[in-house]
């Protein structure tokens, strides 16, 4: 949906670069915007070319390692196979003879042919055992390879692809149509080879380094550990992998247009006929194709569509070409600024835009249900980012050709929209529109917000008091949108500035007096002319709107209600110290025994003559059970008190000299893993508490605005419990909080 000139809310199958910045929770339109690309493609390099040709290298090292292990594995056994046969051949001419055998530290030892051959069958099995074990990570290795080798073309060829069909989009937007349509066939195989090649590698690569493990000397608990986390993560890559291919499967579903959704009243011949008389003389000059509908409305601004529109009131779906103009413009604008508009909008119904329109959408959608499929388990499973930083880099590729064809086109339909006006009257629409827009939006706003104050049968003309607001308060500054800037690659519109420079009009004294001038009083406008009862549909018009807003303001009032009841009450929470309390009692029962055993029975323990020892153990012991029988009392004692009552208005804590109030919470978060803590932040502006000396695990962050309550875990209740609930009671705070600010009854 385009945004800028006269077009405040343009064609619904327009190209919508803020789907890509939804998509990514990116701001193409930051100052930092060239820096943010070339980092982005520094980081698509890294993900997609680099860790591959790493993964590669890991892969050739694996390779030679399990290659050495095989042949050194293979040779053991003949050595141990000839060795076996040489023994039992002495055993059998002299079972009492004695061999010499080396140990693993070097030295040797003699031993009879029986227990020789015993050792020996032991050898062999053992060695048996790592032959198999290297034929497991041999070809493991060639996975590491291959992946890493499927994932560097795959996404090497992605990055060409979109090179080049960046590149040969910019000659038309024929070729741009064109050459993106082979990219949205790619883009699926591509993305999915990526996430498939790099799943490959990474799961060969960890089983591979699992399996390694198998020939450690030491192969201890801890190693068991990394053994078992090295399983663990190859599962998770290949749950990716799944995840990811079974998201993709989507993107060769057959794409259906959005339907736009649209507040307002269709208009035919008898009820506009002076409209539907211009806009068909302006449509036959430009040779553009004529309307099927034409909707007035309040909410919006103008524009054009060839997707469905869902019409309220009455949720009518209309199809075919959709022409939108809004009431308020249409009793600030004279004849020539509205000709000029409207054949701005109509443009884009002639030559390519017309195809350009109907064969984009469902480009862009593939790209965006392609990225959306890989963006639901993006951030939980590994395997997934490169193949996310790939398709993004495309995107910015796509969206940079697409706005590139975008500005040409606003630029073309300004010249085609004053051909049938003049070009002064194009550039005083530009500015006007956007003076126009403040003013409409807050006497929407107000009158949204007041609804439910206003009397039954009451009759009010929305359009009027935007008219009456223009002529009473006067219009905003219209200088900063003048001003020149450097537009983002993915900016679809040219800046105004541009656009009026485009018409060769200069900006002076007379353009800005014309476009900023007042509403005449009790003059009739030209809207009245061109429609048969335009008093009376501004007043169907706002009627409409004020009705959904007594509806809107209902059912957001019911929603308040409904969540400021969900924590009405006080809730009390303890620390779980109970499993600390178990802990400390198992080691001062177990250091207690292992003092008794030193001093009742030091001769087993080699302290018989070591008085001092046996004294310095045992004391030590005692010292160590007395302070874990202490700190278990402390424990039991302190859990006597709360550790924290939620109440409905605050926290109070007995470790912080006041409450904390729900409103002041900006966000919270539980933290579970090495140990309990709930972290608050707090607005600017309100007070910190302090906290008690002897709460350790407690802080408070000045800097940060950050209240941080430790605990050992909450008493009867799992983390995630805990954190739903401290989230019913801040949401219930605020929603009291906005019942009072909207004039609500409260809860």
């Amino acid at each position: 949906m385009i945004k800028g000139g006269y077009d405040v809310a343009a064609d619904g199958n327009e190209y919508q670069p803020s789907h890509t910045r939804r998509l990514t929770g990116e701001d193409n339109k930051s100052t930092g915007g060239l820096a943010d690309a070339v980092r982005s493609r520094i980081g698509v390099i890294a993900w997609v070319i680099l860790i591959p040709i790493l993964l590669a290298a890991l892969g050739a090292w694996q390779f030679q390692r399990a290659t050495e292990t095989l042949k050194s594995t293979y040779q053991s056994r003949s050595e141990l196979e000839a060795m076996r046969a040489e023994v039992q051949k002495i055993m059998v001419e002299n079972p009492q003879a004695l061999l010499t055998l080396g140990r693993e530290d070097g030295t040797t030892e003699s031993v009879s042919a029986l227990v020789a051959t015993s050792r020996v069958e032991k050898a062999l099995s053992q060695v048996s055992e790592e032959i198999e074990i290297s034929q497991i990570r041999y070809p493991l290795s060639f996975g590491t390879i291959g992946g890493a080798a499927l994932a560097f073309v795959s996404g090497a060829g992605g990055l060409l692809l979109s090179s080049v069909a960046a590149r040969r989009a910019r000659k038309s937007q024929r070729q741009l149509i064109t050459s993106f349509r082979r990219q949205r066939l790619a883009l699926p195989f591509v993305i999915a080879a990526v996430v498939v090649g790099f799943g490959i590698a990474s799961m060969s690569a960890l089983l591979f380094e699992a399996a390694s493990m198998w020939f450690w000397a030491d192969f201890t608990a801890g190693s068991a550990k990394l053994f078992g986390l090295a399983i663990v993560l190859a599962a998770f890559a290949a749950y990716g992998v799944f995840l990811a291919l079974r998201g993709l499967k989507d993107v060769f579903a057959l794409y259906t247009p959005d339907v736009i959704e649209v507040f307002g009243r269709v208009v035919d011949e008898a009820a506009a006929p002076g409209l539907w008389r211009l806009v068909r003389l302006i449509a036959e000059k430009q040779q553009s194709l004529l309307p099927d509908t034409i909707i007035i409305g309040l909410t919006q601004g103008f524009f054009v569509t060839e997707s469905q529109v869902r019409l309220s009131p009455g949720d009518v779906l209309l199809k075919g070409r959709s022409l939108y103009l809004p009431a308020p413009y249409l009793d600030l604008l004279d004849a020539p600024e509205i000709a000029t508009i409207i054949g701005h909008e109509l443009a884009h119904f002639s030559g390519e835009d017309t195809r350009y329109s109907q064969e984009f959408a469902p480009i862009y959608a593939a790209f965006v249900r392609a990225l959306g499929a890989l963006e639901i388990g993006d951030r939980r499973h590994f395997v997934l980012y490169p193949a996310i930083r790939l398709g993004l880099h495309m995107m910015r590729h796509f969206d940079e050709a697409v706005a590139h064809w975008s500005r040409l086109r606003e630029l073309d339909a300004d010249r085609l929209g004053s051909a049938v006006s003049t070009r002064k009257a194009a550039a005083s629409a530009l500015i006007r529109v956007g003076i126009i827009e403040p003013a409409t939006s807050h006497v929407l706003e107000h009158a949204f917000l007041a609804a439910h104050e206003r009397e039954p049968g009451a009759r009010t003309d929305l359009v009027a008091q935007v008219v009456k607001s223009g002529r009473v308060e006067g219009w905003t500054d219209p200088l900063p949108q003048l001003e020149d800037r450097q537009s983002h690659p993915t900016d679809s519109h040219p800046p105004t500035f541009q656009r009026i420079a485009a018409l060769g009009i200069p900006i002076d004294d007379e353009l800005l007096q014309r476009a900023t001038r007042q509403p005449e009083p009790d003059a009739a406008s030209l809207a009245a002319r061109l429609f048969s009862d335009w008093a009376g549909l501004c007043a169907s018009l706002s009627e409409d709107f004020l009705e959904n807003a007594g509806e809107a303001r209902a059912r957001y009032r019911q929603d308040l209600e409904h969540a400021a009841a969900g924590a009405t009450g006080e809730i009390v929470i303890y620390d779980n110290v109970g499993p600390m309390i178990w802990t400390m009692g198992i080691v001062a029962v177990i250091l207690g025994g292992f003092g008794i055993l030193i001093f009742f029975f030091s001769e087993r323990f080699g302290f018989t003559f070591d008085e001092t020892a046996r004294q310095v153990v045992g004391a030590v012991a005692a010292v160590a059970v007395f302070a874990c029988a202490a700190y278990s009392v402390f424990l039991y004692r302190s859990a006597r008190r709360p550790l924290m009552v939620l109440t409905p208005d605050g926290l109070v804590s007995s470790v912080l000299d006041k409450p904390i109030a729900w409103i002041e919470v900006s966000g919270y978060m539980v933290y579970a893993s090495s140990r309990f803590a709930l972290r608050l932040w707090l607005h600017e502006g309100s007070a910190l508490p302090g906290k008690s000396w002897q709460a350790l695990y407690t802080q408070v962050d000045r800097k940060k605005r950050i209240v941080t309550l430790g605990a050992m875990g909450i008493r009867g209740m799992k983390a995630v419990e805990f954190s739903e609930l401290v989230g019913r009671y801040q949401e219930a705070a605020y929603a009291r909080q906005e019942l009072k600010s909207q004039g609500f009854e409260k809860a």
